[in-house]
């Protein structure tokens, strides 16, 4: 039976912020979408801030996982 592969945090946090990424664009799109169909920037005036605000927030929390991931590979056993 072959030796089971070890995780890689890094890489599977990477993935996670492109899959963050393609979520993000495809909710944007939906959106402009919507409000183009439905009277444009009169009917979604602040849809630039809200995608703004929620994009900026999934990118530091994952961003933050990727530097705690590293800072606990980084440590040496005793």
């Amino acid at each position: 039976m072959p030796e089971p592969r070890e995780f890689n945090k890094e890489r599977y946090l990477l993935v996670l912020l492109s899959a963050v990424f393609a979520f993000q664009a495809a909710l944007l799109g939906t959106g402009l979408v919507f409000c183009a169909r439905n009277g444009g920037l009169d009917k979604c005036p602040s849809i630039g801030d809200r995608y703004e605000q929620t994009f900026g927030v999934m990118i530091a929390t994952t961003l933050a996982l990727l530097g705690g991931a590293a800072a606990a590979g980084s440590k040496k056993p005793d």
